[in-house]
């Protein structure tokens, strides 16, 4: 980093403790006011008697990096008056943050082209601040020999991240921004509505900031019930188990040496659990042309038999291989933006199966019978295609043959698209695109949503738009060759047999296996009342925030939710009503607010993280005085 960290104190009055009356303020007005202390780099660059004004942004991962760039974009306005300190915080600050952090080994992947990332704002976004920098990771990795349609490792994403946030500190007026980096977490933000904050590190440093910007990602979270009874039963029984986590988080090497470890979920969790399991192992791939796969298991010692399934039993298919360049989006004929417009005004609400999913499967014939695959555009047709396992999952029979006959035929689909195969993906792909919309619309009534989006539509989704790369089902195809994989199908259970002392898997009648360890291959849910983070622990303790609850259009009746409720989309609602307006979260813990606000940006799309960040950052600038409210 350009900037080395300051971990020196604030040195400006404590804020307002919680109750003590004080004079609301509006962005842009400062009720105190106070001189920039001696010293290199500070009142000699300001200028003697400069208005001291601080914020923070905490988490330098893509949310929080892309809220620090399009400040900088802000600072270089003409109508920005002063001087601007900038405090992120995050022990992973430079490195691109926890997820991507650029010293991880090159294991996990992105599962995006590196041409549909970016963290610079386009004409689509529309922004009102300046976009000087064009540069994507698809021109970043060029130099690194990765063309645009590649697939990227996540430390190269993070490679990036920190070369944006290196830019975006050199571009500062250090007379009108600096950015001072603690790379330390923050365990509390505390402060009355309408005052300054106070930021307390965990190096111990306090800072009183006019505005906090909160960028936290995913977060750990307590273990659910079921997951403390394979807890519990793992530490009566000497049998391992892994709670939902982040990969980097987890102990791969813990589950080696075990006969049989359950896995729990086939997202792309369980692909990072792939490649981070055979790592851990020291095992490798080598090519072999007469395998399925195209690869041979080279096993390193101690790989335990994964047994593999889910709920739903959703094989995630690999995206295709479309090297060298990504071909043009497909643009709907039949749920087009203007139908979901129309669509999102419906007062009562709309039924996804009744309503919207005959207008993708209209969409998908359509596009299939113009492009000349009639006998796939019916609809019965489609409905195999799209669910090999039925609508709504179940146990079935012969699951293990089934499911790897599902996930060979995507293989080489994928591999050597097939022009139906890639046409199929290419709708979907712009179908959950205004499905999202209608999502963030509002559209939809609770009961829909959580019977047909979340309990179904997602993973659907994701199985054909959101799939790993080629490698990684080529390599889950070759543990399968070497005996080291068990298909369960939909329908998986994990139960606990007292007797024999270890977990038991089933999934219909002809499905049990004895497991001796148990991997939840899923992120950690969005629940505040669950997470874990110091944080958000002191913001329940004093009840300064509340959990959200989805509004159905059509009954309107209330569903809680695990995300924090905001006031428009952005500042804490606490349990007494009271706005936190000088909090500004944005991302996962406030999925609610903010639905299909993906955790990476693409260019050309209008991205929600990007737009998110100018609205966060421009508000920042004025809780700090330094632009017009």
């Amino acid at each position: 980093m350009t900037v080395p960290p300051d971990p020196t104190p604030s040195t400006r009055p404590a804020a307002p403790a919680p109750g003590e009356r004080v004079r609301r303020e509006i962005p842009g007005e400062r009720a105190r006011r106070e001189v920039l202390p001696g010293g290199p780099g500070r009142a000699e660059d300001a200028g003697a008697g400069a208005v001291r004004r601080e914020v923070a942004v905490i988490g330098a991962g893509p949310r929080g990096t892309a809220i620090i760039e399009r400040l900088v974009a802000a600072s270089q306005r003409g109508d920005w008056q002063g001087l601007l300190e900038v405090h992120l915080v995050d022990p992973c600050a430079g490195l691109g943050g926890n997820v991507w952090r650029s010293d991880q080994g090159e294991v996990l992947l992105m599962n995006t082209a590196t041409c549909q990332t970016t963290m610079y704002p386009d004409e689509s976004c529309r922004p009102e601040l300046p976009f000087p920098h064009t540069e994507t990771l698809a021109d970043f990795l060029a130099a690194e020999g990765l063309g645009p349609a590649d697939i990227a490792s996540r430390a190269a994403h993070g490679r990036y991240l920190a070369a944006v946030l290196e830019r975006a500190v050199a571009d500062a007026d250090p007379a009108r921004l600096r950015i001072r980096v603690h790379r330390t977490s923050a365990l509390d933000v505390s402060g009355e509505p309408g005052a300054p904050q106070r930021v307390a590190l965990e190096d111990g440093t306090e800072l009183s900031v006019d505005a906090v910007a909160l960028a936290l990602g995913h977060l750990a979270t307590a273990p659910g019930p079921r997951s403390q009874v394979m807890e519990h039963a793992a530490a009566r029984h000497g049998l391992v188990h892994a709670a939902p986590a982040n990969p980097l988080q987890v102990d791969f090497a813990g589950l080696l040496g075990r006969e049989r470890v359950a896995v729990q979920g086939m997202g792309l969790n369980f692909y990072d659990a792939i490649g981070m399991l055979t790592d851990a192992a020291g095992g490798s791939f080598a090519p072999d042309a007469h395998a399925p796969s195209g690869l041979r298991y080279l096993p390193g010692g101690g790989e335990p038999q994964l047994v593999v399934g889910s709920r739903s039993g959703m094989v995630y298919r690999p995206k295709p291989d479309l090297r060298p360049y990504l071909p043009e989006p497909h643009e709907p004929r039949i749920l087009t933006r203007e139908r979901v417009l129309e669509l999102s005004v419906r007062p009562d609400g709309l039924d996804h199966e009744a309503d919207v999913m005959p207008l993708i499967l209209a969409e998908l014939q359509r596009a299939l019978a113009v492009s000349g695959f009639r006998a796939l555009a019916e609809e019965s047709a489609i409905l195999r295609i799209l669910f090999p396992f039925g609508r709504r999952g179940g146990p079935i029979r012969d699951a293990h043959e089934r499911t790897l006959e599902v996930f060979r035929r995507s293989l080489r689909e994928a591999a050597e698209p097939d022009p139906a195969w890639l046409l199929v993906f290419r709708v979907l792909v712009a179908c959950r695109i205004q499905v999202n919309q209608l999502i963030d619309l509002g559209a939809y009534t609770t009961e829909s949503v959580a019977r047909d989006i979340d309990g179904h539509l997602r993973n659907a989704f994701a199985s054909w738009a959101s799939g790993p790369p080629v490698l990684r089902v080529r390599q889950l195809l070759a543990l399968e060759e070497a005996g080291l994989v068990r298909f369960t199908g939909p329908g998986m259970r994990v139960d606990v047999d007292e007797e024999a002392g270890s977990f038991v898997v089933t999934a219909g009648e002809d499905c049990r296996y004895a497991c001796d360890g148990v991997l939840e291959a899923h992120l950690p849910g969005v629940e505040l009342n669950a997470f874990t983070s110091p944080l958000l622990r002191a913001w329940r303790e004093r009840g300064e925030a509340r959990q959200d609850s989805w509004a159905s259009r059509g009954t309107g009746r209330r569903v809680p939710t695990g995300s924090i409720a905001v006031d428009g989309l952005y500042a804490p609602i606490g349990k007494d009503g009271r706005v936190h307006e000088r909090r500004l979260l944005v991302g996962v813990p406030v999925s609610t607010a903010q639905p299909g606000s993906a955790i990476t940006a693409e260019p050309g799309t209008a991205p929600q993280l990007l737009h998110h960040a100018e609205v966060v950052a421009r508000r920042l600038a004025a809780w700090g005085g330094v632009l017009p409210a």
